[in-house]
């Protein structure tokens, strides 16, 4: 229980009072990102749909604000410094140093701008209950996509943050993540094929973080998981179609 705790102070914002995980706890938390997605969808699908009911297209901006809020944007900033080191068209070792910076440069910006315009633009052409369900899957995806990247990639720097997730592989928590997206394909879709484009493009990502920087970052993870919430939104909007 403090290990999926530990997963919830992590990538959420959901108050849990004055719990601080140990070092321990925090080894093991990545296997419960995918019921913490869960958590998460599942607590924003109503006043997605409510919003998306009442307020028409404009309620694209509120449901943007619920799937970013949740985590207070952490992945977007994951997404910027990626942005400014993959495009920089530097070494390897100053792609990490442009990464490491706080500041966000000019790809970064543009990067956050495209994926929430990207969103958006998805969201604000969907029924309601599209909309909602959108929003609850990529929610949900993008943290098993979390899991699924620690999986199958290495960590790029000797030290960093994200080192600590990669001290135990989280064999358990992408098989509960599979399951759950079986079943959540099936209850929303028919069918059991909606993870699929998101698996093919995890994939692709290691493969990208590894032609960059031979390895994966915190920011690379947090790259991860926006891109594939931006993938699921155009799924159930060609499937809303």
């Amino acid at each position: 229980m403090r290990s999926f705790l530990a997963a919830v102070s992590l990538i959420t914002c959901l108050p849990l009072g004055g719990f601080l995980p140990t070092e321990k706890e925090l080894h093991r938390c990545s296997n419960y990102f995918p019921l913490v997605g869960m958590l998460a969808g599942g607590l924003i699908y109503f006043p997605a749909f409510w919003a998306s009911e009442y307020l028409g297209a404009a309620s694209a901006v509120l449901i943007l604000l619920m799937m970013e809020g949740i985590s207070k944007g952490f992945h977007l900033d994951g997404l910027a410094d990626t942005a400014d080191g993959f495009l920089s068209s530097r070494t390897r070792e100053r792609k990490l140093e442009i990464m490491h910076d706080s500041h966000i440069g000019t790809m970064g910006v543009a990067a956050i701008v495209l994926v929430l315009l990207a969103k958006y633009s998805c969201l604000s052409s969907m029924t309601p209950k599209a909309a909602a369900t959108a929003a609850a899957l990529s929610v949900f995806t993008g943290r098993f996509a979390l899991t699924f990247y620690i999986l199958i990639s290495r960590y790029a720097r000797e030290s960093g943050l994200g080192k600590i997730l990669y001290t135990r592989r989280p064999y358990a928590g992408t098989l509960i993540g599979l399951v759950i997206s079986v079943a959540a394909s099936y209850f929303f879709f028919g069918n059991c094929f909606f993870i699929l484009p998101a698996l093919v493009f995890i994939v692709l990502w290691n493969w990208i973080s590894n032609c960059h920087i031979r390895g994966a970052t915190g920011d690379t993870i947090g790259a991860c998981e926006q891109l594939t919430e931006t993938l699921v939104c155009f799924q159930v909007l060609f499937w809303d179609l």
